[in-house]
């Protein structure tokens, strides 16, 4: 065995490739959304149009106003393999890795591969403000 403090083994080289791994799957894994641990959220009733929806990604939320006046909000994190959703088309809300479709009156799948609804939050209305929990 090799006394110089400069060479390589296997075990040292295998042991590098499995840190690089290590970091390379972290490194995707925060891509992908997570639920919203922290405390509630607040947003103003003036971001969400009648009829649509708003996604807040530092907050992995979306709030919908179905009809004038009513509130919802699902988690953001798409129930097919956690990506965040991201866009709203219509009355849709659309999941960029692989296409799942949810609709913004109740968060129900509208298209697959996903097969579970976005999870619900609770939205209370104090003024100008909505809370999310």
């Amino acid at each position: 065995m090799s006394t110089d403090p400069t060479s390589m083994t296997r075990r040292t080289a295998l042991a590098g490739a499995c840190t690089l791994c290590a970091v390379a799957v972290t490194a995707c894994a925060t891509g992908q959304a997570s639920q919203n641990g922290g405390g509630p959220v607040r947003v103003l009733r003036a971001e969400i149009d009648i009829g649509s929806a708003t996604v807040f990604p530092e907050h992995r939320i979306l709030v919908t106003q179905p009809s004038d006046g009513v509130y919802k909000a699902f988690s953001a994190v798409c129930t097919h393999q956690g990506c965040a959703v991201t866009d709203i088309d219509g009355d849709v809300a659309k999941c960029p890795c692989h296409g799942s479709k949810f609709r913004l009156t109740d968060g129900s799948v509208a298209k697959g591969p996903a097969q579970k609804p976005l999870p619900e939050r609770i939205v209370s209305v104090e003024g100008n403000t909505l809370t999310i929990t």
